[in-house]
C-alpha cells in the first residue's frame, strides 16, 4: 500500500504526457500482470467474503430493540397491504417510509426472516460501495483497480457490526445505497436530463429512508458545485432538496430528539462526543456512562482524522475540478463530517459511550474512504504553454500569481505526500482495531441474541425483567408481549416453523 500510494503521485505528475510516459513509475506497471489480476481479485473478494462470513456466522433469526416498531406497520399490513398513514409516521428523529414498504414485502414473502434483511442490507452495502468506486474509476481510467482495494476494505469492515447483524438498520444502508447512487448519476461526464432525474428520485428515497438521508442533498451540491453543471439544474437539486426537507419537517415532532440544545451549551463535552465519534472507526467499545484514559486516544484519534479531511479539501477540494475523481471524495468527506456533527447534536447527552456505537461507523468511515479517494487522484496542475494567459503570467509575472504558483508547488510537493503518508498509517492502524473490535462486538451481540431469541421463543413464561432487557427496554413488557403474539399468529421471524 506504501508503494501504491507514494507512486500514484508520481504517475499523476507525468498524466499529461500520455500512457507511455507513466507506465514505468508504478509497481503495478512492473509487476506480472497475471500477479495484479490475483491481487485485485484478493482485494476486492476477500472483504465481501469476510463480511458475509461474519454475517452468516453472527446472525439471529430474532427482534430486538426498535425492530420491535416494525411489528405495528406488518400488523397494520394484514388489514391494508400498504397502510401509508404508520409507515410515514415518524420514529423517533426519523422518517423511514420506504425500509416500512421493504418490512412488509419481506413479512409476507420470507415471514420477516431478519436473516434476510440482514443480506438485503449487506448487498445493499457491497452495491453502494461498487457504485463509489466506479464513479471514481469513471472519472481516473488510468488508475488501476488494485489501488480501489483498500476504499473497498474500508467501506466492508465489520467494525459496523451493530449494522451488520441488526436487520432494523436495513434503513441506513438505504441510504447509503440512495447517496452512492446519487454520486453515480450526478458525476457522468455528460449530466442529461434524465440522470439528473435519478440522482433526484435516489436522493428522495434516501432522505425519506432516515434523518441521515437528508446529507445526500449538500453531498450532490458539492459535485455540482464542483463541475461546474449548469444553473437549471444546480436550480433543480437546491429547490427539490428544499421541497424534500419541508416535506420530511411537516408535522414533525421534535420533541422525540431528546435534549435537542444539549450540543449548543456544552460546547466542550459535545466536542469530545464529535471527534471520538470519528476517531472510533477503530471500534473500541465504551459502555454508557463510563469512561477511561484510552478514550483520549481515539479522540486524538478523531483529532488526526477532521485534521487530514480539511487537509484533503484544502488540497483538492477548493478549485472547481471538471475531470478529476477527487470531488466524488471531498462529497463522501462532507457527507461523513454532517453525518458525525448530527449524531452529535442529537446523542452527545449520552456521553462518550453512545459516540462509540458501532453502526455510526458505517458513515463515520466515509470521511476516510472520502479522504482516500480524493487523495488517490490528486493531480498537481502543470503549466499549459499553450495557454495565453499563462504565457502573458510568465512574461510579466504579479505577485498574485507568483503566490498562486508556489501555493501550488507547496501543496503538490510538501501537503499531498504528507497527507498521504498520514492517511497510510491511519488506515494501517483503523484495518487490524477494526476487524478485531468487530469480531469481538459480533461475538458479544451474538451471545445476547442467542438468549433474545430464547427469551422470546418462551415470552409466555419468560420473567418480566428478561422481556426488558433482551427485548425491548423503552416499552413495557406487556406491549412487547402482545407484539409477539402477533408475530406468532403470523408465523412470523423466529415463529416461522410454528
Amino acid at each position: 500500500m506504501t508503494q501504491f500510494m507514494s507512486e500514484v503521485q508520481g504517475t499523476e505528475l507525468t498524466v499529461s504526457s500520455g500512457p507511455a510516459a507513466s507506465g514505468g513509475h508504478r509497481l503495478v506497471d512492473r509487476l506480472n500482470p497475471k500477479v495484479v489480476a490475483v491481487l485485485t481479485a484478493l482485494g476486492f473478494g476477500l472483504p465481501v467474503i469476510g463480511y458475509f462470513w461474519f454475517l452468516e456466522h453472527y446472525s439471529v433469526n430474532t427482534m430486538i430493540g426498535d425492530q420491535w416498531d416494525d411489528v405495528n406497520i406488518i400488523q397494520q399490513s394484514y388489514v391494508h397491504f400498504f397502510d401509508w398513514g404508520p409507515m410515514w409516521a415518524q420514529h423517533y428523529e426519523n422518517r423511514i417510509f420506504f425500509p416500512n414498504i421493504i418490512v412488509v414485502l419481506l413479512a409476507h414473502t420470507v415471514h420477516f426472516n431478519i436473516k434476510v434483511e440482514e443480506n438485503l442490507g449487506a448487498v445493499m452495502l457491497v452495491v453502494a460501495t461498487a457504485f463509489i468506486i466506479w464513479a471514481h474509476k469513471r472519472r481516473s481510467p488510468s488508475t488501476p483497480w488494485l489501488y480501489y482495494c483498500p476504499a473497498a476494505i474500508l467501506a466492508l469492515s465489520v467494525v459496523q457490526y451493530g449494522n451488520t447483524i441488526w436487520g432494523f438498520q436495513l434503513a441506513w444502508y438505504m441510504v447509503l445505497l440512495s447517496l452512492a447512487t446519487a454520486i453515480l448519476l450526478l458525476d457522468r461526464v455528460t449530466l442529461t436530463w434524465i440522470t439528473l432525474v435519478g440522482a433526484l428520485a435516489a436522493a428522495v428515497v434516501g432522505s425519506f429512508s432516515s434523518l441521515q438521508g437528508l446529507l445526500i442533498w449538500p453531498a450532490g451540491l458539492v459535485l455540482l458545485y464542483f463541475r461546474r453543471r449548469p444553473l437549471p439544474q444546480l436550480g433543480i437539486w437546491i429547490a427539490v432538496a428544499a421541497a424534500s426537507t419541508v416535506l420530511y419537517f411537516r408535522g414533525y415532532n421534535f420533541s422525540e430528539s431528546p435534549f435537542p440544545q444539549y450540543a449548543r451549551h456544552h460546547l466542550l463535552p459535545a466536542l469530545k462526543f464529535f471527534l471520538f465519534a470519528i476517531g472510533d472507526v477503530v471500534g473500541k467499545p465504551v459502555g454508557l456512562g463510563t469512561s477511561s484514559p484510552d478514550d483520549n486516544f481515539v479522540i486524538l484519534f478523531g483529532i488526526v482524522i477532521v485534521v487530514l479531511a480539511i487537509g484533503t479539501i484544502v488540497i483538492c477540494g477548493l478549485r472547481r475540478d471538471e475531470h478529476s475523481g477527487s470531488p466524488v471524495g471531498v462529497a463522501l468527506i462532507c457527507c461523513g463530517l454532517l453525518f458525525a456533527a448530527l449524531v452529535t447534536q442529537g446523542r452527545s447527552f449520552l456521553g462518550l459511550g453512545a459516540a462509540s456505537f458501532s453502526r455510526y461507523t458505517t458513515f463515520d468511515i466515509l470521511i476516510l474512504v472520502g479522504i482516500y479517494l480524493a487523495l488517490l487522484d490528486r493531480r498537481p496542475h502543470p503549466v499549459d504553454e499553450g495557454d495565453l494567459e499563462t504565457n502573458l503570467s510568465a512574461s510579466f509575472p504579479s505577485h498574485s500569481h507568483r503566490h498562486s504558483r508556489r501555493s501550488g508547488r507547496w501543496l503538490d510537493r510538501v501537503a499531498l505526500p504528507c497527507a498521504r503518508i498520514v492517511l497510510l498509517v491511519v488506515i494501517l492502524i483503523q484495518i487490524p482495531f477494526g476487524i478485531y473490535h468487530g469480531v469481538q462486538g459480533g461475538r458479544n451481540q451474538y451471545v445476547f441474541d442467542v438468549k433474545a431469541a430464547s427469551v422470546l421463543r418462551n415470552i409466555n413464561h419468560a420473567p418480566n425483567g428478561e422481556v426488558s432487557f433482551y427485548l425491548f427496554f423503552l416499552e413495557p413488557p406487556a406491549s412487547t408481549r402482545e407484539r409477539a403474539r402477533v408475530l406468532e399468529d403470523h408465523h412470523l421471524s423466529l415463529f416461522a416453523n410454528g
